[in-house]
């Protein structure tokens, strides 16, 4: 195709280019070329005028990636105006991939000018740019995350201080009322024996002065008078049941007592062997006043041997699930609590006869500060600090029963815990 339809004026401005530029027309041929377009199709110069004077389209001397889906130049065009297009995609007639700013200029006649000018390294820093960034800032989001987890560990860590703190001063308390109690439960149970002798010795002494002849009348009407008045034959006949009686009210108290200085040891302390049937027998034993209204407990409990773990935390969890199964049957209710070992641990498990746990809440329910009862009643910490405890000695808590057939909660504690415990 002869150059004489290429205006000189701009045969000379592209000649002087950096950029590589090439003129074609409508059906894609090209009529002018500068030297930096021929050092991009690779092909030596006569090659490259032989392809040019037999009409190879400019799509096949030097291929770009758009060519395959649209033609800038035809767009170009059709538009009237110049067009520009970023980083497109080609490769060399060397087989190196560039990448360029294409430009489309329409001019008269149907000719077009395109340009494309090498910005491969720009864009390769671009990119290296970009995916910085974006490593940067997954960076950013990563450590967000990580802080925000953090944050909240240490929230329930602070939380959890605290309660252990107010668990440990409570546990003093109670320990300390529990040593004070003492004192006086075993001095009204050490006197009742005591007592019974005395008593016995003094109404000897009356059966000694009613069988006395030499009583005077006078007397003896005075004295069966005062008889009549404190009914002195039911008094004869009550007093041993109401020394029996006075006896198992202190016993009833020591064993409460007793009961207390157990549960009250430090909730934090060295690991013991621990005997766990021991232990629910001393917490049922203080769950006494909720089992007033006709709450039945059937035990199932069977041998078990030792575990090792801190007593005072599995205490509290024993009575954390206890008094909910306790609370949630209501009147007449039923808790079942059940006992057995694995081999490897013990399992425990303890059911009661109300309504369950609802669908809904199910996945709620170990989260801290969660309750289903009413405001006053729950804190929302009972099974949450519950589940951590036997977590933290190598166990599990579980909801085990299915919506609407009462709760059923597992706990499975290891003989020995891990390392870290």
């Amino acid at each position: 195709m002869p150059l004489g339809q290429v205006p000189e004026a701009v045969q000379r401005l592209l000649d002087g280019s950096v950029d590589a530029a090439v003129i074609v027309d409508q059906q894609h041929r090209v009529l002018y070329r500068n030297a930096a377009y021929e050092a991009y199709t690779g092909r030596k110069p006569r090659a490259l005028r032989l392809a040019v004077e037999a009409d190879t389209p400019c799509y096949d001397l030097f291929p770009l990636e758009i060519c395959r889906e649209q033609c800038l130049m035809k767009s170009a065009v059709a538009n009237k105006k110049p067009l520009r297009m970023d980083e497109v995609r080609a490769r060399r007639g060397d087989g190196e991939e560039v990448t360029l700013i294409v430009t489309a200029t329409p001019l008269e006649g149907g000719l077009t000018i395109e340009t494309y000018r090498d910005v491969t390294a720009e864009a390769r820093v671009q990119r290296r740019y970009h995916a910085l960034m974006a490593r940067e800032q997954h960076a950013k989001e990563k450590l967000e995350r990580a802080v925000e987890a953090r944050t909240r560990e240490l929230s329930r860590a602070h939380e959890q201080l605290a309660l252990n703190e107010k668990l440990s001063s409570l546990g003093r308390l109670v320990a300390g009322i529990a040593h004070e109690l003492n004192n006086p439960i075993n001095f009204v149970y050490g006197n009742v024996d005591f007592l019974g002798d005395y008593f016995r010795q003094l109404l000897k002494l009356v059966d000694i002065y009613e069988s006395s002849l030499s009583l005077p009348e006078e007397v003896r009407a005075v004295a069966d008078v005062y008889k009549s008045e404190i009914d002195y034959d039911f008094l004869r006949r009550d007093w041993e049941r109401l020394l029996r009686s006075v006896r198992a009210g202190a016993e009833r108290t020591a064993a409460i007592v007793t009961d207390l200085k157990t549960f009250s040891r430090p909730q934090v302390g060295n690991l013991e062997d621990v005997d766990l049937v021991a232990g629910l027998e001393t917490t049922l034993n203080l769950l006494a006043p909720l089992l007033r209204d006709g709450v039945s407990v059937e035990r199932d409990f069977w041998p078990l041997p030792l575990v090792r773990c801190r007593g005072g935390q599995v205490q509290q969890v024993l009575m954390n699930l206890l008094t909910n199964a306790v609370q949630a049957c209501g009147a007449a209710g039923v808790v079942r609590v059940a006992v057995s070992s694995d081999g490897a641990g013990v399992r425990l498990t303890v059911r009661d006869s109300g309504p369950g746990v609802p669908d809904e809440v199910r996945g709620h329910i170990f989260d801290p500060f969660f309750t289903t009862k009413d405001v006053g009643e729950g804190t929302g910490l009972g099974l949450a600090i519950s589940s951590r405890i036997v977590k933290a000695h190598g166990g599990r808590l579980e909801l085990v029963s299915p919506p609407g057939e009462g709760a059923e909660f597992l706990v499975w504690l290891p003989l020995l815990p891990p390392p870290d415990a």
